[in-house]
């Protein structure tokens, strides 16, 4: 017979915090991937869609990959990054696998009761694609 063994822990009841996420910008003229680390794992479906990145209000369009236990969202532009202002954004759907969203803890009691502290929110993070300093 399978057998699957479990780690159980203190719940994970905390809303998502995307001040808490490290962004690492790709240079400008490359298709390298812009990176996003998260502290905790978050939800691997979600991951797919629920970020999007774009640049003057336009959406960039790409490719989308999860790494280190959906920890890391790598994502690969369809055309090479111009240097500019772009942004992050995260829908207000995405989660972690216990189910907290960004501004919203998951609260069984809560939820259960039929009444919620707080709302789950979208955030909006900007970075820079800058030109590259190699010579």
């Amino acid at each position: 017979p399978f057998r699957r063994s479990f780690r159980v822990g203190p719940p994970a009841d905390y809303a998502l915090d995307p001040q808490e996420w490290l962004i690492e910008a790709p240079p400008a003229q490359t298709r390298d991937p812009l990176l996003v680390t998260f502290p905790a794992s978050l939800d691997h479906g979600l991951l797919q869609r629920a970020l999007t990145v774009s640049l003057n209000g336009e959406r960039v369009t790409g490719d989308v990959q999860t790494e280190a236990g959906e920890t890391r969202w790598r994502f690969s532009p369809a055309a090479p990054w111009h240097a500019g202002e772009y942004q992050l954004h995260a829908s207000s759907i995405l989660e972690d696998v216990a189910g907290n969203r960004i501004g919203r803890p998951f609260e069984v009691k809560e939820l259960a009761a039929g009444r919620l502290r707080s709302e789950a929110r979208s955030a909006v993070l900007p970075f820079s694609v800058r030109k590259s300093e190699r010579r």
